[in-house]
């Protein structure tokens, strides 16, 4: 816990018959104060920003809920003392853990080492347990709710979040903090103490690594990689590792419980005699003093956007609102037998928060492995550096598995200034103004491509239609929208680019990373100006449209629910 700072001219000074002495903190649900009993005993009083006085379901959830927190067992949880939903804003008071939170600590001192991990994911495990045998469901775990007291790690605040997620003040958004929020709660779905499995391997993560395994960068950022990407686990192996990533897993139903977590951890002593308090007992030499000193340089520079990345944890791909990413046509079998279901509520959630604009929404990239275009090998011979009017352009072989081997496109091509290109579907033909002269590069790849009738035959795979999105994508032969044409090449127009109605540009998976794969916009798009813009819309928007009235599956964003499929894609000079 922080060192208390002076109460401002505005802060109370009482709150349930404790006298406020200092403030300790604020966040989204509330400022922490350090309060003292009349007989002298420190504690922590948070005083929550949602009034739920006047919202009957709010206040009963809140009485409810905090009854059962009170009933929590206290093994390495910090005791709630009283709490009153009554009043302009409803308060908790709890016992008061003199040590910095687990995000502190990591942030001035890295990584923990091996053995003292173990002990946190003992005594973290070990409070979720109690807290979710008492049938409370803490929903905000992450490491600032993860404090190192003199007796151990200590969990703080639960029992607050589901109260605050009724109230009318807090129904436009999700409750919680993106970097360790499962996909059930971006999706706004029910959740129970799977979530905070969830939650608990992020932190696990990122008491490992430094950094949270989904990124900490942008809130869609986030969001899209909880949903559809593999966690980053970086430098976690081992017994840890394994039940880490156990709980990382998209689907609630095959995380691990708190429980076998726990007894799993403590190995024969969880097996017999209380677990509860064997993991208190194991895990209180964890303290912030018992630690080593402080490291001295903190860790490498992670790609654009991404803020830092850990010794071991590689490359995390940026994430980008259009990567090239697998949109399920339908619920369908996965590793393990079970079905992810993304619903459309998910995929509206990702969407909306797309742009800078409409992020007060709380994940993001589909983060598939690409190896950064800079560490790529330049291939020469049939293809390889083409010149066109706006510079050189080098188109380099990439890993991705490819549905269709066109090669590379000619060496020295350079496309006229304006090129007409005209696809050709099953519900009508939409014509298309390339610019050659300020994209000469992706224009001349798409002429290469259109030659090669790389496009024929393929279905426009993703259909976004949110308030701030909305967008009709194609150009994967694989239908998965995860394919391209074998190579990448770089960005170009994107500086300073509008994506207004009829616009053509490039999809991709972040900065130079162009493969064939593009979207045209049909109504608003409010994302950042890092896509390539290549071409207009001439004719046959009214096509893109009726495919947008028909919407997706899922809703919101997913496969075209009525299909578009180009027959023919032609070019030819203006």
């Amino acid at each position: 816990m922080a060192e208390p700072r002076p109460l401002r001219p505005n802060d109370p000074r009482e709150a349930g018959g404790y006298r406020l002495t200092g403030l300790l903190g604020e966040g989204a649900q509330g400022t922490v104060y350090l309060g003292e009993s009349e007989g002298g005993e420190q504690v922590a009083v948070k005083v929550l920003r949602a009034a739920v006085n006047g919202d009957e379901r709010a206040r009963t959830l809140f009485e409810r809920e905090l009854s059962a927190a009170r009933r929590v067992a206290p093994f390495c949880t910090a005791r709630v003392l009283a709490a009153d939903a009554g009043g302009d804003a409803p308060y908790i008071v709890s016992e008061y853990i003199e040590g910095p939170s687990l995000r502190e600590l990591v942030g001035e001192r890295g990584p923990l080492p091996d053995a003292e991990l173990r002990r946190l994911a003992i005594g973290t495990a070990t409070a979720l347990a109690a807290i979710h045998e008492a049938g409370v469901v803490h929903r905000d775990f992450k490491p600032a709710n993860v404090l190192l007291g003199p007796d151990g790690p200590k969990v703080i605040d639960f029992g607050i979040a589901r109260p605050l997620e009724a109230t009318s003040a807090t129904m436009t958004g999700a409750v919680g903090t993106p970097a360790y929020m499962a996909p059930e709660q971006v999706s706004g779905a029910p959740g129970g103490p799977p979530l905070d499995m969830f939650a608990w391997g992020c932190t696990l993560a990122y008491a490992a690594n430094g950094a949270p395994p989904f990124g900490a960068d942008t809130v869609p950022a986030i969001m899209h990689r909880v949903l559809y990407a593999p966690p980053a686990l970086g430098v976690l192996g081992g017994e840890v590792g394994a039940l880490v990533a156990a709980c990382l897993e998209k689907d609630p139903a095959r995380r691990p419980t708190a429980l076998q977590v726990l007894v799993r951890l403590l190995g024969e002593d969880g097996r017999d005699g209380n677990p509860l308090e064997e993991g208190s007992s194991a895990a209180a030499t964890l303290t912030a003093g018992a630690l080593p000193p402080p490291v001295p340089a903190g860790p490498p520079p992670m790609p654009p956007g991404m803020g830092t990345i850990p010794p071991g944890m590689g490359t995390i791909p940026p994430g980008p609102p259009f990567p090239y990413q697998t949109v399920p046509a339908a619920p369908g079998p996965r590793k393990g037998g079970k079905a992810l279901v993304i619903t459309g509520a998910v995929a509206a959630v990702v969407l909306v928060a797309a742009g800078a604009a409409t992020a007060a929404v709380l994940v993001d990239d589909h983060g598939n492995g690409r190896t950064p275009s800079a560490t790529r090998t330049a291939v020469t011979g049939t293809g390889g550096t083409a010149t066109g009017t706006g510079g050189n352009c080098r188109y380099q072989r990439s890993p991705e598995p490819s549905a269709k081997s066109p090669g590379l496109p000619p060496v020295g091509a350079a496309p006229a200034a304006t090129v007409r290109a005209s696809l050709k579907t099953n519900l009508g033909a939409v014509t298309m103004d390339l610019d050659g002269a300020k994209a000469p590069c992706t224009v001349n790849s798409v002429m290469f491509l259109a030659g090669k009738r790389f496009y024929d035959g393929t279905s426009c795979h993703r259909l976004t239609t949110s308030a701030s999105l909305q967008v009709l994508q194609c150009g994967d032969p694989s239908g998965t929208g995860s394919g391209g044409p074998g190579y990448t090449f770089g960005d170009e127009n994107a500086s300073g680019a509008a994506y207004a109605r009829g616009t053509v540009a490039m999809a991709n998976a972040g900065p130079n990373t162009n493969g064939s794969q593009f979207f045209i916009v049909y109504g608003k798009a409010d994302i950042p100006a890092t896509y390539t813009v290549f071409g207009h819309v001439t004719s046959g928007m009214e096509i893109v449209d009726k495919v947008a009235k028909a919407g997706a599956t899922p809703a919101g964003d997913g496969r075209p629910n009525l299909k578009i499929t180009i027959e023919g894609f032609s070019t030819s000079a203006a």
